[in-house]
């Protein structure tokens, strides 16, 4: 509804779009406003409500070799579809483009394995670095599984609460996304 509401707002009242383009901008910053302590408060809890250190270690290993054999099926099913349907050949469709940025996106691994681990946590929950946050959110999970068993279940139903805080706000905003989209469409 709101799709069609704000394509319709925008073509047929193009003067008052500022009427309903504040909403967008509220559900936009709204949105942005929960992706970190939602993805916090997650990974904590995920890794905290796992248990010990060593149903860690197997689960992570699990989650390993579940990685690698998806990503080797996926690899190995796209060379075989390419090598029997040849997708593009005696195509010119004259895209060819500068991409602008790109020596901007040549760092290394080396260091962006180094810029996984945050300087100031707060730095990078303040300008939203995803990797540096996941980062730290893991080691808060894991050593939270070595903490005494009394500080342990603190700590957990803590941060399933917080958890659980984040989620009631995050399904409030996803209810205002039909306002928000109007917003966003008709600008």
């Amino acid at each position: 509804i709101g799709l069609a509401l704000g394509a319709a707002w925008g073509i047929l009242l193009p003067e008052h779009v500022g009427w309903v383009r504040w909403m967008g901008d509220v559900f936009l910053s709204a949105l942005r406003m929960v992706i970190v302590p939602l993805i916090l408060t997650s990974i904590i809890s995920g890794i905290a409500n796992v248990g010990s250190a060593e149903e860690l270690g197997k689960l992570g290993g699990k989650t390993l070799l579940y990685y690698v054999a998806t990503s080797t099926l996926a690899i190995l099913t796209g060379q075989v579809l390419v090598n029997l349907i040849h997708p593009g050949v005696g195509a010119d469709l004259g895209l060819q483009a500068p991409v602008e940025g790109l020596a901007a996106a040549t760092s290394s691994f080396g260091s962006t394995l180094l810029n996984i681990v945050p300087k100031n946590i707060f730095v990078a929950f303040q300008t939203e670095q995803m990797l540096s946050i996941i980062f730290f959110a893991g080691l808060v999970g894991f050593f939270s599984t070595r903490l005494p068993p009394k500080q342990r279940v603190f700590f957990s139903e803590l941060v399933n609460t917080l958890l659980e805080l984040m989620m009631r706000i995050t399904h409030f905003i996803v209810r205002l996304a039909p306002f928000g989209m109007l917003g966003i469409l008709a600008g």
